[in-house]
């Protein structure tokens, strides 16, 4: 019974940290530049269903794992920047490197689109209406 009270307050504390937004120490909300997951959470109880995208790293720094959570959210520091997103559905995973100009006081959006057995990432400014992606190649 222990176990199982352990088990459920575990869910419920890792849930609790993939909701909340990754702030590094130090940075003014207001100075920071907001990214966000375009994670799909429509199927309810069946969450393993879901798509869900998480900011593993930003500039080569792990902000998330399976023991200190996962982010969706997280507030950065202007510039160009390198960000680290993991793509989890069930049994499928895939990871790729983001690469993009990021701006003071704006807020960018991470999509994802599934094409057969591969899966394509990007950055676009959030509610641009012309949705242009604005990331570049990572290692350049």
């Amino acid at each position: 019974m222990k176990l199982l009270v352990v088990f459920c307050l575990t869910g419920f504390l890792w849930g609790c940290i993939a909701d909340s937004a990754y702030s590094p120490p130090g940075l003014a909300k207001e100075d920071a530049v907001y990214l966000k997951a375009d994670s799909e959470r429509d199927h309810g109880i069946f969450q393993g269903l879901d798509e869900k995208l998480y900011i593993n790293a930003v500039d080569g720094v792990s902000i998330g794992g399976f023991f200190s959570g996962y982010y969706e959210s997280a507030y950065i520091e202007p510039g160009l920047t390198e960000i680290d997103v993991g793509f989890y559905q069930g049994k499928v995973k895939s990871e790729r490197c983001l690469k993009f100009l990021a701006e003071k006081g704006k807020s960018y959006i991470i999509r994802k689109k599934r094409e057969a057995w591969s899966i394509n990432f990007w950055i676009e400014l959030e509610n641009d209406i012309n949705t242009n992606v604005v990331n570049l190649p990572c290692g350049e």
